[in-house]
């Protein structure tokens, strides 16, 4: 599930990938009647569930667990903005991308190979991740391919074991082993 917010109708951002397991709504939880920020599209067939504020409110009371697990999904969420608004503040285009293709293929979705781990994604869609334009995303692509970093064939682009990462992020300061 991507979780997108959108300026008007031809600018979007991604503000996130949920896999399973993970929620969206969750201002619903704490708010009677929240207003909705984000639209969700999803990029495989999902099951998803759905409960009330007062439904959940009442879990809680019984299953207090259930609370620390929804604020530690929160914490964690908290953190990738951050990170993220840290990126765009502060790294170039080219070292946003690296880092989106190095986040994409530690996402449950990336195919594990021999020589590396391959994700599908179009280059609008990195764009929108990292802000900026699908041509800026080709151009990247093509030098770290160039670098021997990644290779890509359409939407496929494996990711080297450890090349992309080392080579751009040597002493990465956002890595979180929680």
């Amino acid at each position: 599930v991507s979780i997108i917010l959108r300026e008007d109708d031809e600018r979007e951002i991604v503000v996130a990938y949920l896999n399973p397991g993970d929620f969206f709504g969750e201002m619903g939880l704490f708010e009677k009647n929240p207003q909705r920020t984000a639209e969700v599209r999803t990029r495989d067939v999902c099951e998803i569930a759905e409960i009330s504020y007062d439904n959940f409110h009442e879990l809680s009371k019984q299953y207090p667990d259930l609370s620390y697990a929804v604020f530690a999904q929160l914490v964690r969420r908290l953190k990738n903005t951050t990170r993220k608004v840290t990126d765009l503040a502060f790294i170039d285009v080219s070292g946003r991308i690296a880092r989106c293709l190095i986040d994409l293929s530690a996402q449950p979705e990336a195919m594990i190979l021999p020589n590396g781990r391959q994700i599908r994604i179009t280059r609008q869609e990195i764009g929108r991740i990292v802000g900026c334009s699908r041509e800026m995303v080709g151009r990247v692509l093509k030098t770290l391919e160039d670098q021997g970093m990644i290779q890509t064939d359409g939407k496929a682009i494996l990711i080297f074991d450890a090349s992309l990462e080392e080579n751009t992020f040597p002493e990465d300061e956002y890595d979180d082993e929680d």
